[in-house]
């Protein structure tokens, strides 16, 4: 059991890395997203619950898991021509961004936790599938973003004990 303490509470800062696989699913390389001022995991879980109609009152008697997911979001906000074109599901072509070449957003994501406060993480998606979430905004009154969210999808034939990801701690010194 964990012993409660200060020392567990954190103020979290990190890289957020993607290689994005070309349409053959090749990777391209892992490329620093630059600033990221958010990403978080969320846990899906569909559940079916069963009663039990022997009695005048239900009484639940079993709970089964239907599915489970991993569920990522995360904002950027350097409108470097990459971010700009995994955005608009383009490609780079010099100083030119291909509009919709691809409508197929897949990769590795990878964050690198460097807090301020707090346990270091770590974490590896190995089969991302990304959509943009946000307008792409080329006139503002705020700091530009762009927003993501997406999904991990099983890549059991690369990883077969850890299909999705990991998710790894590092204590700061």
């Amino acid at each position: 059991m964990a012993t409660p303490s200060t020392d567990n509470y954190t103020i979290g800062k990190g890289i957020l890395s993607f290689d994005r696989w070309d349409v053959d699913g090749l990777p391209t390389g892992m490329r620093d997203l630059g600033n990221a001022p958010n990403f978080t995991l969320t846990l899906e879980v569909e559940q079916l619950d069963h009663y039990s109609s022997r009695e005048q009152i239900k009484k639940k008697d079993l709970t089964v898991t239907l599915s489970a997911g991993v569920k990522v979001k995360f904002t950027l906000d350097e409108y470097d021509r990459e971010n700009v074109a995994i955005a608009l599901f383009g490609t780079v072509a010099g100083p030119v961004i291909n509009l919709l070449d691809s409508t197929t957003l897949r990769g590795h994501l990878m964050f690198v936790g460097n807090p301020a406060v707090g346990a270091r993480y770590t974490v590896n998606l190995w089969r991302v599938s990304l959509k943009p979430t946000s307008e792409i905004s080329f006139i503002t009154e705020e700091w530009g973003k762009i927003e993501f969210e997406g999904t991990a999808e099983s890549d059991i034939a690369n990883h077969p004990t850890q299909e999705y990801g990991t998710v790894e701690q590092w204590m700061n010194s």
